[in-house]
C-alpha cells in the first residue's frame, strides 16, 4: 500500500466553510477530547474556527426566539488550549487565505498526529515571511493530556514575540445558522500560572486545565495572566533561517469524570509527561490498533484512503481506554464540531455494530450511557401520557428530550415548526444496538446490568401505543427515518399511521424479548415484575407479532406509511432545472409556501432502511410473520420505486442503496454492480468531498462513516456475524483484486482474506462457520483457504 492511503493531505488555502470542513476532517481526538483541526495562529472567525471539546460536557442556554424561550442544550466548545499569536517587529502577524502564501496540511493515521507548514507574508517585501510549522496531537492512552509543538522560522532578522495563550473568550460558534442564539456556555472560575478552570452556566460542570510550556532560542519566558486568558510570553531575537522551537503540554478533566481535587487531578497528569511522552504514545496506540483493524483494498487507491480515515475517525470517537470512565455516548458528529449542538441521536445504531465487531469495550461504555438514561425515558413517557420508557430524539447530558419545536429553513431563513421529536423509533435504534453487542460479542452482560429492564420499558412503550384497528394493530402519531414527511396533509397533529420502519421494527424488538425470555439465564419474570409489566400487556405483545399492521399495494410495494402511495408526484426535474441542488427539497418546497407532506419525496427511503439493519431476509420474514405475502421479486421493486422518489437528503440514505444494490448482485443481477459502487462511492467520499454543501463545516457525519464500513465489511465481504453463526458470503466489486480485515465474534478474532475466487480465514481459536453456504471448520491460528465463484 502506497504511503498516502495513510495521510490526510492538503497543499491549497481555502477559507470560508470549506476550510471549516477541513478542520473538522482533521480533527483529532480520543473518546474524551476532540481537537478541532484549525491552524494555532488563529482565532474563530469567517475562516477558522479552533474548537476543543470534552464527552459530555454539555450546558443548556436560554434565547428568546418569536415571542418564545428556546432552550438549546449544547456540546460546549472548551477554551481555546492551542492559539499561539505572534508578533513580529511589534506588528501582529495576520494570518488568513491572502497572507498564507503555501500551506501544507498532513493527518496521519498511522500516528494520530497533524502537522501543518505555511509560509506567512509579513508586508509588501516579497522576502519578508515566516515559515510556521505544528503538531498536535492527543494521547489516546493518558487521556487527558494533548500536546502541540510550534516551530517558527523568520526569513530575514527580526524580533519575534510568541505568546502561547489559553484563551478563555471563547464561545460556541461553529454553526452559523445558531450564531442568532445565546452562545456563550461557560464563565471562568480561576486563573493561575499553570492552569484556568472554568464552570459551565447552568449545567455546572467544572473543566481544569493545566499548561506548561518551553521554549527553544528563546530570550526570555514571562507568563501573564488577563480576566479571560492565560498566556506564556516568549521574546526572541528572530535569525534568519533559524528556528524557535516552543512546545506545549496540556491536561484537561471535567467533574464528570475525575472526583476529587480536579485542580491536583490536571496538574499531577501535566507534570508526569511531555510532548515526546504524548506522541510516543500515539505512535504506539494507532499502530497497535492498526494491526487489528486496517481494512486493506487493493484496486481504489482513493476508497483505501477514505476508508482509513472512515476508520481513523470513528476510533477516535470512541476509545477503550476512556470510554469505560465515561457517561457518554457519541454525537452525530463525534467531536469535531458543533453540528446539531453535539446531540446524541438514532446515529448510535450506524457505529455500535463497527464497535461491536471490533471494540466491543467501547460499545459496552456506548450502551451504559443509554442505560443510565433509562429514568428520563421513563419520565418522558409519562410527560407525554404514554407508557415505558420513550428516549429522546434528541439526548444530550441529561437524557431529557433536546428537539426543538422550531428550526430555521436555510432556504429562506424562516422559522417553521419541527415536529422531528416525533421519530421515537430512536428506542428500537437504542434496542437494535443492544442485540447487535449480544449478537456479536455473546456477552449478556449489559442485559444482565439493566439492559433487559431497558428493553422491556422500551417494548412496554410500543405496545401501549399500538392500537386495535379492526382485525390488526396500528400505530399512529410517530415519524419515520424520512424527515420529509412529518404529518398526514389535513391532519390538525403530527406523526403518521403505520410507518413501515418503524412497525416492522417493533415486531423485530418484541421478538428479541420473546426469545430472551425463553432462552437466557435472566430473570426475566422478576424483572418484568419489577416494572409492572403486565400479563396483558405480554399477551397484547404476543398479538402485536403477528397482526401489526403494514400498507402493501397490489404491485408489492410496501408503503413508507399508510397513505403514502396516494400523496402527489413531484417534478425532480423541473426543480434540479430551477434550483441545482435538491437534496433538501423539503426545505425549498416550504419556501415555496408548499409542504412535502403533500409530495411523493423521501430523505431517505424508510422500508429500505429495514434491510441496513436486519437483512432482506429476515426483513421477508418478518413482513410474512405478520402475515403478508411478498413477490420473488419484491426487494428488486421496492428498491426502484423508492429510488425514484429519494433525494438523498441524508448521508445515511445513500449506503443502504449500496448494500441493497450488492445484495441484488449476489442474486444474479450484475446490472446492479456499478450502482452499488457508484453509492458507495458517493457516500464514502460525503464528508471529503462536502457534498451537502458546507455541513462538514459542523462535524464529520458519524453515521455515514459507520455505514459505508458496514457495506464493504457485511455487505462486499458477505460477512454475517447477527443471525447466530459466522457467515461468509462474498461479492467483491470488479475494481477490487484484494480485501482484508479482521473481526472479533464471540471472543474469537478472525483474519479474512478475499479475492476474486478465494476467500481465506485464519482464527485465534478453533471454530466452525459457513463459507458461502458450506460449512468450514477452522483450526485454531492454522489458515484455511477456500475457492468461491466470485
Amino acid at each position: 500500500m502506497t504511503e498516502k492511503n495513510w495521510l490526510l493531505t492538503y497543499d491549497d488555502v481555502v477559507g470560508g466553510v470549506k476550510n471549516y470542513g477541513r478542520e473538522s476532517l482533521l480533527s483529532l481526538g480520543n473518546g474524551f477530547l476532540g481537537w478541532r483541526g484549525a491552524l494555532v495562529t488563529n482565532r474563530y472567525d469567517d475562516d477558522f474556527y479552533p474548537g476543543l471539546y470534552s464527552a459530555g460536557v454539555f450546558n443548556q442556554t436560554s434565547t428568546a426566539v418569536a415571542d418564545r424561550q428556546v432552550i438549546n442544550e449544547d456540546l460546549v466548545n472548551l477554551p481555546n488550549v492551542q492559539l499561539m499569536k505572534v508578533t513580529v517587529n511589534e506588528q501582529p502577524l495576520v494570518v488568513n487565505p491572502n497572507t498564507i502564501k503555501s500551506l501544507h496540511r498532513t493527518l496521519n493515521f498511522k500516528t494520530g498526529e497533524l502537522k501543518d507548514a505555511y509560509r506567512v507574508q509579513i508586508d509588501d517585501d516579497t522576502t519578508h515571511f515566516v515559515d510556521i510549522e505544528s503538531i498536535k496531537v492527543i494521547d489516546p492512552i493518558q487521556w487527558h493530556c494533548l500536546a502541540l509543538e510550534f516551530k517558527i522560522t523568520p526569513s530575514y532578522d527580526v524580533p519575534l514575540t510568541v505568546d502561547a495563550i489559553i484563551d478563555g473568550c471563547i464561545e460556541n460558534n461553529n454553526v452559523a445558522r445558531y450564531r442568532e442564539f445565546e452562545s456563550k456556555e461557560f464563565k471562568i472560575t480561576s486563573i493561575t500560572d499553570s492552569g484556568m478552570t472554568i464552570k459551565t452556566l447552568s449545567s455546572d460542570v467544572v473543566v481544569a486545565i493545566a499548561t506548561h510550556s518551553t521554549g527553544q532560542n528563546t530570550v526570555s519566558k514571562q507568563t501573564m495572566i488577563t480576566d479571560t486568558s492565560l498566556q506564556d510570553h516568549y521574546e526572541i531575537n528572530g535569525q534568519t533561517g533559524q528556528p524557535v522551537t516552543i512546545q506545549r503540554v496540556m491536561a484537561i478533566a471535567s467533574s464528570l469524570e475525575t472526583s476529587g481535587d480536579i485542580h491536583k487531578f490536571v496538574h499531577n497528569e501535566m507534570t508526569q509527561t511531555n510532548f515526546e511522552k504524548i506522541q510516543k504514545n500515539s505512535y504506539q496506540y494507532w499502530q497497535e490498533l492498526w494491526r487489528t483493524k486496517d481494512i486493506e483494498i487493493v484496486g481504489d487507491d482513493a476508497m483505501q484512503k477514505l476508508v482509513r480515515m472512515n476508520v481513523f475517525h470513528l476510533n477516535q470517537m470512541a476509545n477503550p481506554h476512556a470510554n469505560p470512565y465515561l457517561d457518554a455516548s457519541v454525537g452525530s458528529r463525534g467531536l469535531t464540531g458543533e453540528g446539531y449542538r453535539g446531540h446524541i441521536f438514532w446515529d448510535e445504531l450506524f457505529a455500535l455494530p463497527y464497535y461491536s465487531a471490533n471494540e466491543p469495550t467501547s460499545a459496552k461504555a456506548l450502551l451504559r450511557y443509554r442505560i443510565h438514561r433509562l429514568s428520563a425515558a421513563e419520565k418522558n413517557a409519562i410527560s407525554e401520557d404514554e407508557v415505558g420508557a420513550m428516549y429522546p430524539w434528541q439526548s444530550g447530558m441529561y437524557g431529557d428530550e433536546q428537539s426543538q419545536l422550531i428550526h430555521l429553513n436555510t432556504v429562506d431563513n424562516t422559522w417553521i415548526p419541527d415536529n422531528s421529536r416525533l421519530q421515537r423509533h430512536v428506542s428500537l435504534a437504542i434496542a437494535y444496538d443492544m442485540w447487535v453487542y449480544q449478537q456479536m460479542t455473546g456477552k449478556t452482560d449489559v442485559l444482565a446490568d439493566n439492559g433487559l429492564k431497558m428493553l422491556i420499558q422500551i417494548a412496554r412503550f410500543w405496545i401501549n401505543k399500538a392500537q386495535k384497528d379492526g382485525d390488526r394493530y396500528s400505530i399512529k402519531g410517530v415519524m419515520g427515518p424520512n424527515e420529509f414527511h412529518e404529518e398526514v396533509p389535513g391532519s390538525v397533529t403530527g406523526g403518521l399511521p403505520n410507518n413501515a420502519y418503524t412497525n416492522v421494527m417493533v415486531v423485530w424488538l418484541l421478538n428479541y424479548i420473546h426469545h430472551l425470555k425463553q432462552t437466557q439465564p435472566l430473570d426475566f419474570d422478576r424483572v418484568a415484575e419489577s416494572i409492572g409489566y403486565t400479563h396483558e400487556e405480554q399477551q397484547k405483545a404476543q398479538a402485536l407479532r403477528y397482526h401489526l399492521k403494514l400498507s402493501i399495494s397490489a404491485s408489492g410495494i410496501v408503503e413508507q406509511y399508510q397513505g403514502f402511495s396516494q400523496l402527489k408526484p413531484l417534478d425532480f426535474q423541473a426543480y434540479e432545472d430551477k434550483y441545482g441542488d435538491i437534496h433538501r427539497i423539503d426545505r425549498i418546497l416550504k419556501a415555496e409556501g408548499k409542504t412535502p407532506d403533500e409530495y411523493q419525496v423521501i430523505k431517505q427511503a424508510d422500508f429500505l432502511m429495514l434491510i441496513y439493519n436486519l437483512g432482506a431476509q429476515q426483513t421477508h420474514d418478518l413482513i410474512v410473520q405478520l402475515g403478508y405475502e411478498l413477490a420473488d421479486d419484491w426487494l428488486s421493486q421496492n428498491t426502484a420505486y423508492y429510488l425514484e422518489r429519494t433525494t438523498h437528503g441524508s448521508t445515511t440514505s445513500r449506503p443502504v442503496f449500496a448494500g441493497i444494490y450488492v445484495e441484488l448482485a449476489r442474486q444474479g443481477n450484475a446490472d446492479f454492480e456499478s450502482k452499488a459502487y457508484d453509492y458507495l462511492t458517493d457516500a464514502i467520499g460525503s464528508d471529503y468531498y462536502d457534498i451537502q454543501g458546507g455541513t462538514t463545516a459542523e462535524g464529520v457525519h458519524m453515521g455515514v462513516m459507520g455505514q459505508t464500513l458496514s457495506v464493504i465489511q457485511n455487505d462486499y465481504a458477505g460477512v454475517d456475524i447477527l443471525h447466530g453463526q459466522f457467515r461468509i458470503n462474498p461479492r467483491l466489486p470488479q475494481q477490487w483484486t484484494k480485501l482484508k480485515f479482521m473481526q472479533q465474534y464471540h471472543g474469537t478474532r478472525l483474519t479474512i482474506k478475499i479475492t476474486a475466487n478465494t476467500i481465506t480465514v485464519v482464527s485465534d481459536q478453533d471454530m466452525m462457520l459457513l463459507i458461502c453456504g458450506e460449512q468450514v471448520n477452522l483450526l485454531a491460528n492454522q489458515e484455511k483457504k477456500v475457492a468461491y465463484n466470485g
